[in-house]
Protein backbone atom coordinates (compact mmCIF):
# COMPACT_ATOMS: atom_id res chain seq x y z
CA UNK A 1 0.00 0.00 0.00
CA UNK A 2 2.92 2.26 0.84
CA UNK A 3 4.79 1.84 -2.35
CA UNK A 4 1.07 2.49 -4.16
CA UNK A 5 0.74 5.51 -2.59
CA UNK A 6 4.70 6.57 -3.17
CA UNK A 7 3.94 5.85 -6.94
CA UNK A 8 0.79 8.29 -7.16
CA UNK A 9 2.62 10.96 -5.64
CA UNK A 10 5.17 10.38 -7.97
CA UNK A 11 2.99 10.46 -10.86
CA UNK A 12 1.65 13.78 -9.71
CA UNK A 13 4.85 15.56 -8.87
CA UNK A 14 6.26 14.51 -12.48
CA UNK A 15 2.89 15.81 -14.15
CA UNK A 16 2.49 18.70 -12.22
CA UNK A 17 6.36 20.11 -13.33
CA UNK A 18 6.17 18.67 -17.06
CA UNK A 19 6.77 21.21 -20.01
CA UNK A 20 7.55 24.60 -18.61
CA UNK A 21 4.39 24.86 -15.77
CA UNK A 22 6.80 25.33 -13.41
CA UNK A 23 8.39 28.20 -15.26
CA UNK A 24 4.93 29.38 -15.75
CA UNK A 25 3.80 29.31 -12.55
CA UNK A 26 7.00 31.38 -11.49
CA UNK A 27 5.99 34.18 -13.89
CA UNK A 28 3.16 34.03 -12.59
CA UNK A 29 4.17 35.19 -8.89
CA UNK A 30 6.49 37.53 -10.84
CA UNK A 31 3.91 39.36 -12.09
CA UNK A 32 2.45 40.28 -8.59
CA UNK A 33 5.67 42.26 -7.88
CA UNK A 34 6.73 44.48 -10.54
CA UNK A 35 10.40 45.16 -8.81
CA UNK A 36 11.41 41.21 -9.02
CA UNK A 37 9.65 41.18 -12.53
CA UNK A 38 12.02 44.42 -13.42
CA UNK A 39 15.14 42.67 -12.06
CA UNK A 40 14.43 39.56 -13.62
CA UNK A 41 14.22 41.38 -17.03
CA UNK A 42 17.43 43.17 -16.15
CA UNK A 43 18.77 39.58 -15.63
CA UNK A 44 17.88 38.61 -19.46
CA UNK A 45 18.81 41.08 -21.37
CA UNK A 46 22.54 41.00 -19.20
CA UNK A 47 22.92 37.64 -20.18
CA UNK A 48 21.74 38.04 -23.75
CA UNK A 49 25.38 40.43 -23.94
CA UNK A 50 27.28 37.39 -23.80
CA UNK A 51 25.67 35.20 -26.40
CA UNK A 52 26.46 37.30 -29.51
CA UNK A 53 24.68 35.14 -32.12
CA UNK A 54 22.15 36.14 -30.28
CA UNK A 55 20.38 39.43 -31.82
CA UNK A 56 19.82 42.45 -29.19
CA UNK A 57 17.94 45.69 -29.25
CA UNK A 58 19.58 48.97 -29.07
CA UNK A 59 17.00 49.73 -25.90
CA UNK A 60 18.07 46.12 -24.26
CA UNK A 61 21.84 46.99 -24.50
CA UNK A 62 21.30 50.13 -23.10
CA UNK A 63 18.93 48.16 -20.14
CA UNK A 64 21.73 45.82 -19.31
CA UNK A 65 24.50 48.81 -18.98
CA UNK A 66 21.88 50.28 -16.27
CA UNK A 67 21.20 47.20 -14.58
CA UNK A 68 25.07 46.29 -14.63
CA UNK A 69 25.89 49.94 -13.59
CA UNK A 70 23.03 49.56 -10.50
CA UNK A 71 21.39 52.86 -12.12
CA UNK A 72 18.05 53.96 -11.58
CA UNK A 73 18.28 56.62 -14.67
CA UNK A 74 15.21 55.66 -17.34
CA UNK A 75 16.27 54.36 -20.47
CA UNK A 76 15.25 57.74 -22.51
CA UNK A 77 17.49 60.06 -20.15
CA UNK A 78 20.19 58.01 -22.06
CA UNK A 79 19.24 58.79 -25.28
CA UNK A 80 18.42 62.64 -24.28
CA UNK A 81 21.80 62.79 -22.84
CA UNK A 82 23.43 61.48 -25.82
CA UNK A 83 21.85 63.79 -27.82
CA UNK A 84 22.94 66.97 -25.73
CA UNK A 85 26.46 65.66 -25.62
CA UNK A 86 26.76 65.66 -29.54
CA UNK A 87 25.04 68.86 -29.55
CA UNK A 88 27.97 70.38 -26.98
CA UNK A 89 30.97 68.79 -28.64
CA UNK A 90 28.86 70.14 -31.98
CA UNK A 91 29.11 73.55 -30.77
CA UNK A 92 32.52 73.22 -29.34
CA UNK A 93 33.92 72.23 -32.77
CA UNK A 94 32.29 74.80 -34.76
CA UNK A 95 33.90 77.36 -32.45
CA UNK A 96 37.39 75.88 -31.90
CA UNK A 97 38.05 73.82 -35.05
CA UNK A 98 37.82 76.36 -37.87
CA UNK A 99 40.80 74.54 -39.97
CA UNK A 100 38.88 71.14 -40.01
CA UNK A 101 35.87 70.47 -42.44
CA UNK A 102 32.46 70.82 -41.28
CA UNK A 103 31.34 67.47 -42.24
CA UNK A 104 34.10 65.76 -40.54
CA UNK A 105 32.95 68.04 -36.95
CA UNK A 106 29.72 66.67 -37.61
CA UNK A 107 30.70 63.12 -37.33
CA UNK A 108 33.30 63.20 -34.62
CA UNK A 109 30.24 65.49 -32.44
CA UNK A 110 27.81 62.75 -33.25
CA UNK A 111 30.11 60.18 -32.35
CA UNK A 112 31.22 61.37 -29.20
CA UNK A 113 28.02 61.93 -28.17
CA UNK A 114 26.80 58.19 -28.84
CA UNK A 115 29.92 56.96 -27.09
CA UNK A 116 30.49 59.02 -24.27
CA UNK A 117 27.21 57.68 -22.08
CA UNK A 118 27.97 54.59 -22.95
CA UNK A 119 31.51 54.82 -21.65
CA UNK A 120 29.87 56.51 -18.66
CA UNK A 121 27.86 53.43 -17.89
CA UNK A 122 30.56 51.00 -18.65
CA UNK A 123 32.44 53.34 -16.37
CA UNK A 124 30.19 52.87 -13.44
CA UNK A 125 29.75 48.87 -13.75
CA UNK A 126 32.89 48.14 -13.90
CA UNK A 127 33.45 50.80 -10.24
CA UNK A 128 30.43 48.69 -8.60
CA UNK A 129 32.24 45.39 -9.62
CA UNK A 130 34.72 46.54 -7.82
CA UNK A 131 32.83 47.74 -5.06
CA UNK A 132 31.41 44.09 -5.44
CA UNK A 133 34.26 42.18 -4.87
CA UNK A 134 35.32 44.05 -2.30
CA UNK A 135 32.45 43.01 0.06
CA UNK A 136 32.15 39.79 -1.40
CA UNK A 137 34.51 38.10 1.37
CA UNK A 138 32.43 39.73 3.78
CA UNK A 139 29.28 38.10 2.04
CA UNK A 140 31.05 34.75 2.10
CA UNK A 141 31.76 34.93 5.99
CA UNK A 142 28.34 35.64 6.58
CA UNK A 143 26.74 32.56 4.66
CA UNK A 144 29.31 30.82 6.32
CA UNK A 145 28.16 31.67 9.82
CA UNK A 146 24.81 31.76 8.99
CA UNK A 147 25.30 27.26 7.73
CA UNK A 148 26.93 26.79 10.84
CA UNK A 149 24.19 28.28 13.17
CA UNK A 150 21.63 25.98 11.28
CA UNK A 151 19.98 28.26 8.83
CA UNK A 152 19.37 27.19 5.67
CA UNK A 153 21.10 28.42 2.16
CA UNK A 154 18.02 30.72 1.24
CA UNK A 155 17.55 32.23 4.74
CA UNK A 156 21.56 32.90 4.24
CA UNK A 157 20.85 35.27 0.98
CA UNK A 158 18.36 36.81 2.73
CA UNK A 159 20.76 37.61 5.91
CA UNK A 160 23.33 39.14 2.86
CA UNK A 161 20.10 41.03 1.22
CA UNK A 162 18.45 42.30 4.68
CA UNK A 163 22.42 43.07 6.31
CA UNK A 164 24.89 44.19 3.70
CA UNK A 165 24.97 47.69 2.16
CA UNK A 166 24.95 48.05 -1.79
CA UNK A 167 26.12 47.11 -4.20
CA UNK A 168 26.43 43.54 -2.45
CA UNK A 169 23.33 43.99 -0.65
CA UNK A 170 20.63 44.83 -3.13
CA UNK A 171 22.18 41.61 -5.78
CA UNK A 172 21.43 39.45 -3.27
CA UNK A 173 18.22 41.01 -2.35
CA UNK A 174 17.76 40.09 -6.46
CA UNK A 175 19.03 36.32 -5.18
CA UNK A 176 16.25 36.17 -2.62
CA UNK A 177 14.03 37.07 -4.55
CA UNK A 178 14.65 34.73 -7.44
CA UNK A 179 14.37 31.67 -5.06
CA UNK A 180 11.38 33.35 -3.22
CA UNK A 181 9.77 33.10 -6.91
CA UNK A 182 10.62 29.44 -7.73
CA UNK A 183 14.49 29.26 -8.68
CA UNK A 184 17.00 27.01 -6.78
CA UNK A 185 19.53 28.61 -4.65
CA UNK A 186 21.82 27.45 -7.68
CA UNK A 187 20.11 28.79 -10.37
CA UNK A 188 19.93 32.17 -8.88
CA UNK A 189 23.56 32.63 -8.02
CA UNK A 190 24.64 31.51 -11.59
CA UNK A 191 22.59 34.27 -12.62
CA UNK A 192 24.39 36.31 -9.94
CA UNK A 193 27.47 35.10 -11.61
CA UNK A 194 26.11 36.35 -15.04
CA UNK A 195 25.27 39.81 -13.80
CA UNK A 196 28.77 39.73 -12.11
CA UNK A 197 31.17 38.62 -14.32
CA UNK A 198 34.09 37.22 -11.42
CA UNK A 199 36.25 34.34 -11.62
CA UNK A 200 35.43 34.62 -7.20
CA UNK A 201 31.21 34.57 -8.41
CA UNK A 202 31.59 31.95 -10.42
CA UNK A 203 33.52 29.86 -8.07
CA UNK A 204 30.93 30.23 -5.26
CA UNK A 205 28.10 29.64 -7.71
CA UNK A 206 29.92 26.36 -8.97
CA UNK A 207 30.39 25.39 -5.16
CA UNK A 208 26.50 25.91 -4.51
CA UNK A 209 25.86 23.50 -7.63
CA UNK A 210 27.90 20.95 -6.74
CA UNK A 211 26.27 21.06 -3.40
CA UNK A 212 22.57 21.16 -4.52
CA UNK A 213 23.78 18.15 -6.74
CA UNK A 214 25.68 15.78 -4.72
CA UNK A 215 25.84 17.76 -1.08
CA UNK A 216 28.92 18.19 1.50
CA UNK A 217 29.73 20.42 3.71
CA UNK A 218 29.15 23.59 1.84
CA UNK A 219 30.59 25.94 5.27
CA UNK A 220 33.58 24.58 4.86
CA UNK A 221 33.93 25.15 0.86
CA UNK A 222 32.95 29.10 1.47
CA UNK A 223 35.07 29.47 4.80
CA UNK A 224 37.82 28.05 2.26
CA UNK A 225 36.82 30.26 -0.44
CA UNK A 226 36.53 33.27 1.51
CA UNK A 227 40.23 33.00 3.16
CA UNK A 228 41.69 32.23 -0.50
CA UNK A 229 39.77 35.70 -2.07
CA UNK A 230 41.41 37.87 1.44
CA UNK A 231 45.29 36.51 0.57
CA UNK A 232 44.52 37.56 -3.21
CA UNK A 233 43.71 40.81 -2.14
CA UNK A 234 46.63 41.15 0.59
CA UNK A 235 49.24 40.04 -2.11
CA UNK A 236 48.13 42.59 -4.64
CA UNK A 237 47.63 45.81 -2.48
CA UNK A 238 51.41 44.79 -1.00
CA UNK A 239 52.60 44.52 -4.68
CA UNK A 240 50.52 47.88 -5.11
CA UNK A 241 52.37 49.24 -2.20
CA UNK A 242 55.51 47.66 -2.73
CA UNK A 243 56.75 50.37 -6.04
CA UNK A 244 54.84 53.45 -4.64
CA UNK A 245 58.29 54.84 -3.92
CA UNK A 246 59.32 54.49 -6.98
CA UNK A 247 56.25 55.69 -9.35
CA UNK A 248 56.06 58.49 -6.84
CA UNK A 249 59.75 59.08 -8.16
CA UNK A 250 58.91 58.91 -11.64
CA UNK A 251 55.94 61.04 -11.58
CA UNK A 252 58.35 63.79 -9.47
CA UNK A 253 61.11 64.04 -12.17
CA UNK A 254 58.70 63.75 -14.67
CA UNK A 255 57.10 66.81 -14.08
CA UNK A 256 59.60 68.64 -12.48
CA UNK A 257 61.22 70.43 -15.24
CA UNK A 258 57.91 71.13 -17.35
CA UNK A 259 56.71 72.74 -13.59
CA UNK A 260 60.13 74.76 -13.41
CA UNK A 261 59.72 76.20 -17.04
CA UNK A 262 55.80 77.38 -15.88
CA UNK A 263 57.69 78.69 -13.15
CA UNK A 264 60.37 80.70 -14.44
CA UNK A 265 58.28 82.20 -17.36
CA UNK A 266 55.53 83.22 -14.80
CA UNK A 267 58.61 84.57 -12.42
CA UNK A 268 60.65 85.83 -15.20
CA UNK A 269 59.23 86.36 -18.80
CA UNK A 270 62.29 86.87 -20.25
CA UNK A 271 64.84 84.42 -18.42
CA UNK A 272 64.83 81.80 -21.07
CA UNK A 273 64.80 84.32 -24.05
Amino acid sequence: ILGFFLLIDGLIYIIANSGDRGESRRKRRLATDKAAAAAELAIEKIARQDRPLQKLSVNDYIDGLLASAGSKTPRDHIYVSMGLYAIACAIVLLIAGSGVPLVLRLVVAVVFGLIFPIMQLKGQATKRLARFIDQFPDALDLVVRSLRIGHPLATALQTIAREMPAPIGAEFEVVARQIVYGKTPAEAIDALATRMPSPDVRFFSVAVQIHHEAGGNLGDILSGLSKIIRSRFQLSRKVSALPAEGRFSAYFLSAFPVVMIVAMNTLQPGYYD
